[in-house]
């Protein structure tokens, strides 16, 4: 077995199909497929279940993924380590939730690479739960998330941002109180499916409050910008609501006592690449301090 072979098997793993890994690798389908019956024949034994369609890894071809995950990252570290001596340098896998990858993430980047220049960060977007889930299988190093609700026993995080959840509302509300107001307009909810939503979601649930539902959107702004138009009530995170000169958008603390959300930064524990995650994280510290 070689490298070349073990990133192939990666690949199909973490694909849909043959085609989806070769993309990836930029390779052809049909090269993809003769590495792999060229590893079987080496290895001797069988790591597809060619009774589906596509061939499917068996139980121990994953379990060979799994081991040889750790194989390729070791690598790739000593690669950018022999290419870098004496300084601080890598490629990190980082997956980002949508929010603060168009906001945080950048300045702290520019940071990073001003202090870090030979390190190199990845960022792949998407939902928190799924985002921590791909961390688990160690196909991303680390991601910025909304702290989940149940964490995972086998990840680890560090909090950049602890801020209060805020009910929002239209400029003509009159009601002060959350549950008031929640109770009296059309619920914009944020999407159900994320961190931010879940962490909503319990707190509705937990206080036993029925709502109207009007809408489900995937951003803060919207749900901002929807209660200034006077079609609802939402929830967000106090730093998304950059109100504009003259808003009159009304915003009162959601819960009792107040919901707070947190964006951490979680990693595997033992994360060979703690080093530069740890990096991102002072990074993003800097940026949401200022």
């Amino acid at each position: 077995m070689n490298l070349s072979q073990l990133r192939s098997l990666i690949a199909i793993a973490d694909a849909p199909n043959f085609a989806a890994a070769a993309d990836r690798l930029f390779v052809t389908p049909s090269a993809i497929s003769h590495q792999m019956r060229d590893l079987e024949h080496e290895l001797g034994i069988a790591l597809f279940d060619r009774g589906s369609r596509p061939p499917r890894l068996n139980a121990h071809a994953h379990a060979v993924v799994e081991q040889g995950r750790e194989l390729v990252y070791r690598f790739d570290q000593l690669v950018e380590l022999a290419r870098s001596p004496g300084t601080i340098g890598g490629r990190l896998m980082l997956g980002c939730v949508s929010g603060v990858s168009g906001d945080s993430i950048p300045r702290a980047l520019a940071d990073l690479r001003a202090s870090h220049p030979a390190v190199r960060v990845s960022i792949e977007e998407g939902l928190s739960e799924p985002l921590a889930n791909r961390v688990r299988r160690r196909e991303l190093d680390a991601a910025i998330i909304t702290e989940l609700p149940d964490p995972d026993p086998e990840l680890k995080s560090l909090v950049i941002i602890d801020e209060a959840m805020m009910v929002v509302a239209p400029p003509d509300c009159v009601q002060t109180d959350w549950r008031a107001i929640l109770a009296s307009y059309p619920f914009i909810r944020l999407n159900r499916n994320a961190g931010m939503g879940k962490v909503i979601d319990r707190a509705l649930r937990h206080s036993r409050l029925a709502v109207e539902e009007a809408m489900e959107l995937d951003s803060s702004e919207a749900v901002v910008g929807m209660a200034r138009a006077g079609l609802g009530a939402g929830v967000v995170p106090e730093g998304r609501l950059r109100l504009v000169p003259g808003d009159t958008v009304l915003a009162v603390p959601f819960g009792d006592p107040p919901i707070h959300r947190r964006v951490v930064l979680t990693e595997r524990r033992n994360n060979p690449r703690s080093d530069l995650s740890q990096l991102v994280y002072d990074a993003m510290r800097r940026v949401t301090a200022g």
